[in-house]
């Protein structure tokens, strides 16, 4: 479920754009779209579009590793 739900959010199916709407803000919101625009970006050789994408990608990549410490903490103090 998880995977179709990150492909139909990163515009490898369908351009987003097409839908428009609140499909279109959600897709945004997430980081599947911005990896995938990435990696077309570096295929098709425009590297100066690359790095917008990857911070929000990195972006993602830090506040989940900062979320995960979190609730790691919390339920290792839990569990003594």
């Amino acid at each position: 479920m998880l995977t179709n739900l990150s492909a139909w959010f990163s515009n490898i199916w369908f351009d987003t754009a097409m839908v428009g709407g609140w499909f279109k803000n959600l897709a945004n919101a997430l980081p599947f779209a911005h990896a995938v625009n990435a990696a077309r970006d570096a295929i098709s050789g425009n590297y100066s579009d690359i790095m917008p994408e990857l911070i929000s990608v990195c972006g993602y990549a830090v506040v989940l590793l900062v979320l995960a410490v979190v609730v790691f903490s919390v339920m290792m103090k839990r569990n003594k």
